[in-house]
């Protein structure tokens, strides 16, 4: 995924000229890479540097056009600073390029940053004193060039499939989303780049665009999992007996669920999902029915509390009281009818929590699944980041105002989530590529 180029920036003789400080500064020079992946960490070196002290400051542009910024301040000994080895001037950065990005902060507004699926263009400038001194563009992208798509419809599911290149067989994952109901292509675009097959599915559609599908997180036909686990074995190239699940949020809960039950899937990844089945989400009626059901009927699920005292109904909406109070409400008959039989699964398991999650504690509701899996001697690991919320994702995008959302509280920090998402990724993949052995 990364390679080195010759630079244009580089190219030209430098040209000098005076600093604030009467010094004269020459024109820098880079060594780094061209394209990455947005899940690598960037190793930037600035070259033929001739002041003792620079400002590197960071922008990239999410997909609502909103401009995000980061700068830290070097010391340079010699005349080349290796970012990715430095520690700012003030001993915050430690990470180089890459903590920088994860620490921008929007010019405007204070929403969270918002991905592009083909990625995007970050900047690095390198000034001293207000005079720039040089500047490269380094192009960030969810998976390579050489990823294919197409999109695939299913009766109960519509969907893009993500394949990487070569003629060797592929290992499949299908990847499932969250209660937001968008289809996590960006996931699966990475999958693809690693090496995967992965099919990301749209399973429910509020917006009203797919009529064949529901159009809320109400009475999802569990049918539809196995219909992509199908879809994905079938296709050319792509080697079985068995596919990966990778879940978030309620997809994290459909992936433990669908996983327990198909014999036609081996890992599965939850990230800040539910060891629970829980009710159904809806905008139109409360309490709503079951979330999934199987042969049209309702798989058992934890009802909401009647309680509304519980329920923060104003926007940014906290939801955890709420679960917390459901499941503290119900009868052990309930619970154990709810709860998954995660030892049915007959990959590895790894539960991914943030554990100041404001959505629903995923930390005790992962906690059910791991020690069932305790109990049954399965292969499974459970990782829980305390400063981490329930927007845990992939690594590397800025971090900042992930706590909230202007719907919902997501809980966690910055600094948590830079955390969580540079920490838990090695272990997904790492999960996920046990479908090769």
């Amino acid at each position: 995924m990364t390679g080195e180029t010759e630079r244009d920036d580089a190219a030209p003789p430098p040209s000098e000229r005076g600093d604030a400080n009467g010094e004269v500064a020459t024109e820098v020079g880079f060594e780094g890479p061209a394209v990455v992946s947005v899940d690598e960490p960037i190793d930037l070196a600035i070259t033929d540097v001739s002041v003792e002290t620079v400002d590197i400051r960071v922008s990239l542009t999410d997909r609502r056009g909103r401009d995000w910024e980061a700068d830290a301040t070097y010391d340079v000994s010699g005349d080349t600073l290796d970012l990715d080895a430095a520690t700012s001037t003030d001993s915050e950065v430690t990470g180089g390029v890459t903590e920088l990005v994860q620490r921008s902060t929007p010019v405007a507004g204070s929403d969270p940053f918002e991905p592009e699926r083909d990625g995007d263009d970050l900047t690095v400038r390198v000034e001293r004193d207000g005079a720039a001194l040089g500047s490269t563009t380094i192009e960030r992208r969810f998976g390579g060039g050489d990823v294919t798509s197409e999109s695939v419809d299913g009766e109960s599911f519509v969907g893009r499939i993500y394949e990487p290149p070569g003629s060797d067989p592929k290992p499949g994952v299908v990847v499932l989303h969250g209660s937001d109901g968008q289809s996590a292509d960006g996931i699966a675009q990475l999958l693809a780049s690693h090496g995967f097959t992965a099919l990301a599915v749209q399973y429910f559609d509020w917006r009203g665009e797919y009529e064949r599908l529901p159009a809320e997180l109400v009475g999802v036909p569990l049918e539809f999992v196995a219909a992509a686990v199908e879809r994905v074995l079938d296709r050319d190239g792509v080697r079985g007996p068995d596919v990966g699940l990778f879940g978030t949020s309620k997809g994290g809960e459909l992936a433990l669920l669908a996983g327990s039950r198909l014999e036609s899937v081996g890992p599965v990844v939850s990230v800040n999902g539910s060891g629970v089945v829980w009710a159904g989400i809806s905008r139109r009626e409360f309490p709503p029915g079951p979330s999934w059901t199987v042969d049209g009927e309702p798989v058992p699920y934890l009802p909401y509390t009647d309680d509304r005292s519980v329920w923060d109904v104003q926007p940014p909406m906290e939801m955890e009281p709420g679960y917390s109070q459901s499941l503290e409400d119900a009868d052990d008959e309930t619970i154990a009818a709810a709860t998954i039989p995660v030892e049915s699964i007959t990959g590895p398991v790894l539960l991914v929590s943030g554990g100041a999650d404001r959505m629903w504690d995923s930390e005790e509701l992962h906690r059910i699944a791991a020690e069932r899996l305790e109990c049954h001697d399965c292969d499974y690991e459970q990782l829980v980041y305390p400063d981490a919320g329930h927007a845990i994702t992939v690594p590397y995008l800025p971090t900042e105002n992930r706590e909230r959302t202007a719907q919902f509280v997501m809980g966690g920090s910055a600094a948590g989530y830079a955390e969580a998402d540079g920490d838990h990724w090695p272990r997904v993949l790492e999960t996920l590529e046990t479908l090769r052995t």
